[in-house]
């Protein structure tokens, strides 16, 4: 038996020291300037990920700077958006998806939004929501207390405070979940997109022969609102719609 233990630890060893190894050689590409290497390391890495039904936030980051740094810009900001889906409040993450989009052809402006709208966003974007799901959990508990207190409780003025800590609390809970569900919701149902062809034709009805609207370029991030055998409709952040050959765009 201490014979098994010793053979099972030193596999984990192994398999962590693997690991690592991978991503310190990666690192080390990167540092030396060997980007194209850095890339199939972190690729490697994230596809190793996903058969083991994970995802890192870091490895896409990085593997977007090192498309960066090889002038790959649509693959730069492809990669950068997945970070960004796993770790939405991060900064670093969001200051290189601003910088790589001045370094792409379209300039198209955002349609006024409603403010709670974007307040809401906002606030969401500020935890991953794994990290909403844990505060929902301390509030869940904190609202239980609180209830404990406004039924039990002896004395008025403990109820009174079990009853206003307790409405105060539902309202946290309400929008930790809320806020969970819409993050989680957003890295399972991947309804965004980056054009990666050079050019690529916005058209009215999902057939060849129909007519141009406008055209979209390599880096451009699109929404997906339908589907329709080898087209997409797609809109755009100033509102246009369209459609788009699946060929021209990756799923985020």
């Amino acid at each position: 038996m201490k014979q098994l233990f010793i053979s099972i630890f030193i596999i984990i060893s192994t398999l962590g020291i693997s690991a690592q190894s991978v991503a310190e050689q990666a690192q080390k590409a990167y540092d030396n300037g060997d980007f194209r290497d850095a890339i199939t390391l972190l690729e490697g890495e994230i596809k190793a990920h996903k058969e083991q039904g994970k995802a890192s936030a870091e490895l896409y980051y990085n593997l977007g700077n090192a498309y960066f740094r090889v002038n790959e810009i649509p693959l730069a900001l492809l990669n950068y958006e997945r970070a960004q889906l796993y770790d939405p409040g991060d900064r670093d993450i969001k200051h290189n998806i601003e910088y790589a989009q001045t370094k792409i052809e379209d300039k198209i402006l955002i349609a006024d939004n409603f403010f709670l709208k974007m307040w809401f966003n906002g606030v969401r974007d500020l935890l991953p929501s794994n990290s909403w799901a844990k505060l929902s959990i301390v509030f869940f508990l904190l609202f239980i207390g609180s209830l404990f207190l406004f039924f039990f409780s002896p004395k008025l003025s403990l109820k009174k405070t079990g009853f206003y800590s307790g409405v105060v609390l539902f309202v946290f809970l309400l929008f930790t979940n809320i806020f969970a569900y819409t993050q989680k919701k957003n890295v399972e149902n991947r309804d965004t997109a980056i054009i990666m062809a050079g050019s690529a034709p916005v058209v009215s009805s999902p057939n060849t022969t129909s007519k141009e609207l406008f055209i979209l370029h390599a880096g451009t991030k699109v929404s997906i609102t339908k589907e329709d055998g080898s087209w997409y409709e797609i809109e755009i952040d100033n509102g246009s719609v369209g459609w788009i050959q699946k060929d021209k765009l990756e799923i985020i």
